[in-house]
């Protein structure tokens, strides 16, 4: 069986501030239940973690790209 693409499944970023976005409308409504205000809660934390996560694996892959360049700078300037 042939796996699907990582990201398939995986929604973008933008969908996920936007889905956040949404439940926070939601959230705001003064006539919403407790029970369903509770779960929008939930799902708003879960989708809060895996932005947070999604914004620091950037980070590290900037930090990354940036220190292989720094590398590479410096291996350039010893050559000469």
């Amino acid at each position: 069986m042939a796996k699907s693409p990582k990201n398939a499944s995986t929604p973008t970023l933008a969908e996920q501030m936007s889905e956040l976005g949404e439940l926070v409308e939601q959230l705001e409504n003064p006539e919403i239940e407790l029970e369903t205000a509770l779960k929008l809660y939930e799902e708003g934390v879960k989708l809060s973690s895996a932005i947070q996560k999604t914004l620091e694996e950037a980070e590290q892959r900037v930090v990354q790209v940036t220190q292989d360049g720094l590398v590479q700078e410096e291996d350039l300037s010893e050559a000469q």
